[in-house]
């Protein structure tokens, strides 16, 4: 009995620093030893209903703990470590262009092979040429934006 008793413990031990220490591996060692005092339960008294009601309580038992122990380490100065404590402010990069590009006429400032930059007006525009190549001083048209550059075809 304290053999199955230590197994649990140990298993316990494993999943309380599987937190702490992620990476799975002291998870899994914690599981082998549910598993195993579940194993020696059946080896010791013969019942499959003694094992399976070992490996449940004692697998209700391990999730009860790391609960636990996230509430715990929410709040104590380890977890604070370990925890994001605010929202981070920011954003991504900046749309390259209004939405009113599109349809836009403009000019090749590079060559496009097939990506260089296009002038519309005064403004410059990373750019993607649908078509392939475009010499530089090409009549060019927007058809669309794709993430943070415009497509654009040839006119």
């Amino acid at each position: 009995m304290s053999w199955i008793i230590g197994l649990i413990l140990i298993a316990y031990v494993l999943i309380f620093f599987e937190v702490l220490v992620p990476g799975g591996v002291l998870g899994l060692l914690g599981f082998c030893c549910i598993i195993g005092s579940a194993v020696a339960v059946h080896q010791e008294y013969g019942d499959w209903f003694a094992s399976g009601l070992t490996f449940l309580l004692g697998g209700i038992g391990a999730i009860f703990l790391v609960l636990i122990e996230l509430r715990w380490l929410e709040g104590s100065r380890l977890g604070k470590a370990f925890f994001l404590g605010k929202a981070v402010s920011g954003s991504s990069n900046p749309p390259i262009a209004p939405d009113e590009v599109v349809g836009m006429e403009g000019k090749a400032a590079t060559p496009l092979k097939p990506e260089g930059i296009i002038a519309i007006g005064d403004e410059r525009y990373d750019a993607f040429c649908e078509d392939g190549y475009a010499s530089k001083g090409t009549a060019l048209s927007v058809s669309g934006k794709d993430g943070y550059r415009l497509k654009v075809r040839k006119l």
